[in-house]
């Protein structure tokens, strides 16, 4: 038997991938869904599932997925919350994203889900507005009582997600900040759709956190400061391998990288232009909006070529 276990706090962003694959592989799961709606006991097929919906002007839906029920397609709209603070009026831009689905012919109705731990549940005042619930602890006593490797490997990281879960914060969100946040979410998804942004739609987002292929490797667009790191953890193994990549880099037409050294990572830095928040994102200069995003690829490029590299050497070896 193996156990799971996430070198870094788990996030929502892997509880969604988790939820979207298995209502793609496993139609019982999708069947959680579908007894907690007046669709139960009929019967039903997954079509598709999809991460972060977006919508410019209404925002993302964490998963959405389209299932035919009797012959009728239906969306089913999912937030996913492990313990982030919920934004004002989440649930209401649900509704009207629904409402757009239909109108787009996307599918005829739609269903609105929210997945958390009971204790989430419990404590927020806006998980409540949700017409369906489904608990992380469902989900975890759906998983457990199966034993292929897949259902025992979701059922770990479940169980995870219920150790990290509390009582939701109580930090305060800027509304103009996350206005900027949920404009740059889908800009980057249309104009860089290749990048993977980790950062929800439900916080300030000063720093956005890009992830990669070389798993313990990541990348912060620090907004304000105008700064793009590529961030390894472990500082004092990674400085002087850090050195001797952003001299590299240099030699190879990369923008200027620097390397900067915190008490528990260290990164190698890319300048970009400043982007005010607070201001509002209508007022960025779309070429230094773009020179950011461009910085953000390139490094991305860079962590993922040497992924493979590394994956090459371990075949070979």
């Amino acid at each position: 038997m193996f156990s799971l276990h996430f070198n870094n706090t788990i996030c929502e962003r892997d509880m969604d991938l988790l939820f979207a694959q298995a209502l793609l592989t496993d139609s019982g799961f999708a069947g959680l869904l579908i007894d907690k709606t007046d669709l139960k006991g009929k019967p039903y097929q997954v079509l598709e599932a999809e991460l972060s919906k977006a919508d410019s002007d209404l925002g993302e839906s964490d998963i959405q997925a389209v299932i035919d029920v009797e012959g009728t397609r239906f969306g089913f709209l999912i937030e996913d919350k492990i313990d982030a603070i919920a934004m004002p009026k989440q649930h209401d831009r649900y509704v009207k994203r629904g409402h757009k689905g239909v109108e787009a012919g996307e599918y005829s109705d739609f269903r609105i889900f929210l997945f958390c731990p009971e204790k989430y549940y419990k404590n927020d005042t806006e998980a409540k507005l949700y017409e369906h619930v489904i608990t992380y602890e469902e989900c975890k006593d759906y998983f457990e009582v199966k034993s292929d490797p897949l259902s025992v490997f979701r059922a770990s990281q479940l169980k995870q997600a219920l150790v990290k879960a509390k009582k939701p914060a109580t930090t305060n969100v800027n509304e103009k900040a996350n206005a900027f946040l949920r404009q740059y979410i889908a800009y980057q998804k249309e104009h860089f759709p290749a990048l993977m942004l980790a950062t929800k739609e439900t916080v300030n987002g000063y720093w956005t956190d890009f992830r990669t292929e070389l798993g313990y490797v990541y990348i912060y667009h620090k907004i304000k400061e105008g700064y793009v790191d590529l961030t390894f953890p472990r500082a004092q193994e990674m400085e002087d391998k850090a050195k001797v990549i952003a001299e590299w880099m240099r030699r190879h037409k990369f923008q200027n990288p620097m390397v900067q050294k915190s008490a528990k990572s260290v990164a190698i830095r890319i300048h970009v232009p400043k982007l005010d928040m607070l201001k509002g994102f209508e007022y960025v200069d779309q070429d230094e909006l773009n020179r950011c995003f461009e910085a953000i690829q390139e490094l991305t490029d860079f962590a993922n070529v040497v992924d493979r590299a590394n994956s090459m050497t371990m075949r070979w070896n």
